[in-house]
C-alpha cells in the first residue's frame, strides 16, 4: 500500500526534520500489516497516544524470519516501526534483544526531535514482544 502526499504534505515532513528515508517508509508503508502464523504478536500504547502491534515469526533457531506491524499514530511510529521491522529481519532473538532507539533512528537517517518517542515506542514493543516470546517457550 502507497499512500500520495500532497506537495504540502512532503513540504511540511521535510521542514519538521523527516529525513527522505524516514518519509520514503512512511509513503510505501513498509511492513504494515499483520502476518500470518505469528509467533508472537503484541501491542504497546506510547505516553503520546500511538498504538503499535507487532508481528514475529521466529524460527526454531531463535530467527526473526519475517517482521511486521500495525499501527494507529503519525508518520513517526509509522516510520520507526518500519526501520525496526527492516533491521529485524535475519537477526536472532539475542541481536533483537540488544537493539537500540540509536540503531533505529540510524537506519532512519534521521526523525524530527519531537518524533523521538515514535523510537521508543517502536523499541518498547520489541522488547515486550521478546518477553513475551519467551514467556510462551519456556511453557
Amino acid at each position: 500500500m502507497t499512500r500520495e502526499l500532497s506537495t504540502e504534505e512532503l513540504r511540511l515532513m521535510e521542514a519538521s526534520g523527516y529525513s527522505d528515508k524516514a518519509i520514503e517508509l512512511y509513503v510505501n508503508s513498509v511492513n504494515v500489516g499483520p502476518l500470518d502464523n505469528p509467533s508472537v504478536i503484541t501491542s504497546f500504547l506510547g505516553p503520546c497516544g500511538d498504538l503499535l502491534e507487532l508481528y514475529l515469526k521466529i524460527s526454531k533457531d531463535e530467527i526473526i524470519e519475517d517482521a511486521s506491524f500495525y499501527y494507529l499514530g503519525c508518520p513517526g511510529a509509522a516510520s520507526s516501526a518500519s526501520a525496526m521491522t527492516n533491521i529485524l529481519k535475519g537477526k536472532t532473538i539475542s541481536q533483537a534483544k540488544n537493539l537500540t532507539e540509536g540503531d533505529v533512528l540510524q537506519e532512519l537517517d534521521g526523525l524530527p526531535s519531537s518524533k523521538l518517542d515514535c523510537v521508543k515506542l517502536s523499541i518498547k514493543t520489541l522488547q515486550k514482544a521478546i518477553t513475551e516470546y519467551e514467556e510462551l517457550k519456556s511453557r
